[in-house]
């Protein structure tokens, strides 16, 4: 069991990380060097099989992406040998509400996948895709609702309603479009920007 601990010490970190950080004024640094394009085409062919047909697991694991990214936010414990999550309350940070282990619970693709698919993903390889959509840094877990409002919206169309946690969203984005070399509109860029501009604590 000693590495699937350290596999999901490793995940609890950068969410704890990334979602309670120091955001100077005025700075989101990875979006510098994310490629600007006019607007986003739409590009034919996305089906979500393109990215896989379900959650891996990890190497060394015992459960799928969805459970450890669950169990990692909503209960600060891994996952038992069965991939069962303990009953647990923590926070949808979409919206700012409760969300219990027991709810109706999704993993959102923060960089949505038909968003990347029409950003360049279409290009890539079926594994490259697949290593896209179980990335940890580009999932968070949300009340079913919340993840169908926003769909595959980029932030010029959708941001969370929790305003608290707009600088950490659009700073996981623009990480997850430099990391994989994806291409941002304009206008998305701009309100992204905008998000970031009052130092504070995320959460």
């Amino acid at each position: 069991m000693k590495q699937p601990r350290i596999f999901f010490g490793l995940v609890c970190a950068t969410l704890i990380i990334c979602m309670y950080h120091y955001t100077p004024i005025g700075t989101l640094p990875a979006l510098n060097t994310v490629p600007t394009i006019s607007q986003r085409a739409h590009v034919l062919g996305y089906k979500r099989t393109e990215f896989g047909t379900g959650w891996s697991t990890p190497a060394g694991q015992l459960c799928s992406i969805r459970i450890i990214i669950i169990a990692t936010q909503l209960t600060n414990e891994p996952p038992g040998s069965d991939c069962q999550i303990i009953d647990s309350t923590g926070v949808d940070p979409y919206t700012g509400q409760p969300l219990r282990t027991t709810d109706a619970i999704e993993i959102d693709h923060i960089f949505p996948l038909s968003a990347a698919w029409d950003m360049g993903a279409y290009a890539w390889t079926q594994q490259q895709r697949q290593n896209f959509a179980n990335d940890p840094l580009n999932l968070v877990a949300v009340s079913r609702s919340a993840n169908q409002q926003k769909s595959d919206q980029l932030p010029a169309l959708w941001l969370p309603k929790n305003r608290s946690i707009r600088c950490w969203y659009v700073t996981q984005l623009a990480e997850v479009a430099a990391k994989y070399g994806l291409s941002l509109p304009k206008e998305d860029k701009k309100i992204m920007n905008r998000q970031c501009h009052i130092p504070r604590f995320i959460r």
